[in-house]
């Protein structure tokens, strides 16, 4: 995926430049304009105090001129799209209702359903609600295109400290778009030539092979955010809104404890929980290995990109010895990482190629691509300020990533992802249903949960029912 600047020059007319979307925004605003497959990244805190909510409404004017602010202004092809801020892209609401903790699931998943736009807005949402005790529950939710996990918290922070973001851009003209449109076409030229020896390269023997799962059939290994199609049509009874999704915490303490008595750190712990779900789900069996999705920021300092994410894979055999010793997990992880600095595959390739071409054209690329087996999304350290949303104390903090169509996944053979946030003394892990027809309710998935962490001799606890 590309690591290069969104902004360019503009005109000869104009002393600003313009701002052009990234293969990795592209990606999303394909997913959601040309696929009806939008996928919504979303932020939520449990805060131990009653938030003031004129100080919330004081932190929505900034967030409507930060850089989470922005909408998605297509351009006829092969031009990028462009960038355009403005103040009236998000959507601030503080509900007058109080939450009760045992309806604060559905609370966090129907702020996830409100209708956002990249390209029309709102492209955000900023809610929140007190509870029935002393907290108060926050919601952050953007289009995908609009940010990564990092943007996301980068444009929060910057808004809770008062730091300024330049929103002064060009849109772009006709001697813009057609110079632009040339350098895009020559390099997605280059992309299709380069994707028939990447391919070929991938299809090379590489060492023993690795048996597949033989549960399900298996998407072929790719970073998260691959396109994944909706041409194989919706599953029967399969109904729209967001998959199942469950939030727990675990004490930090403790799940530092596990990893260490199993040789492993909490990242390879997390990987570990995400394919023993995998399992216990069906979705493999005892002997196959199954590709970890592992997403990796490549985010610089003072990076105006909106997503800048790229993703390796490890390959993890499911072997029960992964309860009692997590090394062969850790140095899978180590391997997978070891490849970030490889010539880009074949997904990288056709995403330069589809960033050229109408939604029409991506709609017939995109064709059989499928969803991760199983995406693992470690977060890592939160930000304090992030973390207490500008209180005096810190909340409990997650993130997850959701397709906002339930109905859009089917026949795609997916299988789960997960996020997992490390906070001062907790840690939250978010796990979401990609394939509806096997995993297609929250208590299934929360009886997975459950089981797998038993396994693990570790005690978990749903999000957001302690003060």
């Amino acid at each position: 995926m590309t690591t290069t600047s969104t902004r360019t020059t503009g005109s000869i007319h104009s002393a600003l430049p313009v701002e052009r979307l990234t293969t990795d925004d592209d990606l999303f605003v394909r997913m959601e304009h040309a696929l009806g497959l939008g996928v919504v990244n979303q932020c939520v805190w449990q805060l131990p105090t009653r938030l003031d909510e004129d100080a919330f409404s004081r932190l929505g004017e900034r967030l409507c001129a930060g850089r989470a602010s922005r909408l998605v202004a297509r351009r006829p092809p092969p031009a990028r799209d462009a960038w355009r801020y403005t103040p009236t892209a998000g959507s601030v609401e503080f509900f007058t209702e109080t939450v009760r903790a045992e309806n604060i699931a559905a609370w966090v998943d129907a702020q996830a359903q409100f209708a956002l736009n990249s390209v029309s807005g709102p492209s955000w949402r900023l809610s929140a609600a007190h509870s029935d005790g002393i907290g108060t529950y926050v919601s952050f939710t953007a289009a995908h295109a609009i940010g990564d996990g990092a943007t996301l918290i980068t444009a929060i922070v910057e808004a809770l400290s008062g730091t300024a973001y330049n929103t002064d851009v060009a849109m772009p003209d006709l001697v813009s778009d057609l110079s632009d449109g040339a350098g895009t076409a020559a390099r997605a030229a280059r992309a299709a030539a380069s994707s028939v020896v990447a391919t070929l390269r991938d299809a090379s023997p590489r060492g023993s092979a690795r048996p597949q799962p033989s549960r399900a059939p298996s998407p072929s290994p790719a970073p998260t955010g691959a396109i994944a199609t909706t041409s194989a049509g919706r599953a029967a009874g399969t109904e729209a809104g967001i998959p199942p999704s469950v939030i727990v915490t675990v004490d930090r303490e403790e799940a530092l404890r596990v990893a260490a008595e199993r040789n492993g750190t909490l990242n390879s712990l997390f990987v570990g929980l995400m394919v023993g779900i995998v399992d216990k789900a069906g979705l493999a069996s005892s002997g196959d290995v199954v590709p970890v999705s592992i997403p990796v920021s490549q985010h610089r300092e003072d990076d105006r990109r909106a997503n800048a994410t790229t993703g390796v894979t490890a390959h993890i055999r499911l072997d029960s010895n992964r309860y009692t010793d997590l090394s062969e997990i850790r140095d899978a992880c180590k391997a997978a990482y070891r490849t970030l600095d490889a010539r880009p595959g074949s997904m990288a390739a056709m995403s330069t190629v589809a960033q050229a071409l109408g939604d029409r054209a991506v709609r017939r690329l995109a064709g059989g691509m499928s969803t991760p087996l199983c995406v693992a999304s470690n977060v890592g350290r939160v930000n304090p300020l992030f973390a207490s949303f500008g209180t005096d104390r810190p909340g409990v903090t997650a993130m997850r990533a959701v397709t906002t169509d339930t109905a859009g996944l089917a026949g795609h053979a997916g299988g789960i992802s997960g996020w997992l946030c490390t906070g001062d003394e907790v840690l939250t892990l978010a796990v979401s249903s990609l394939n509806p027809s096997r995993i297609n309710d929250r208590d299934s998935l929360r009886a997975l949960i459950a089981a797998e962490f038993a396994s693990w001799k570790l005690t978990e606890t749903d999000w957001g029912i302690c003060e």
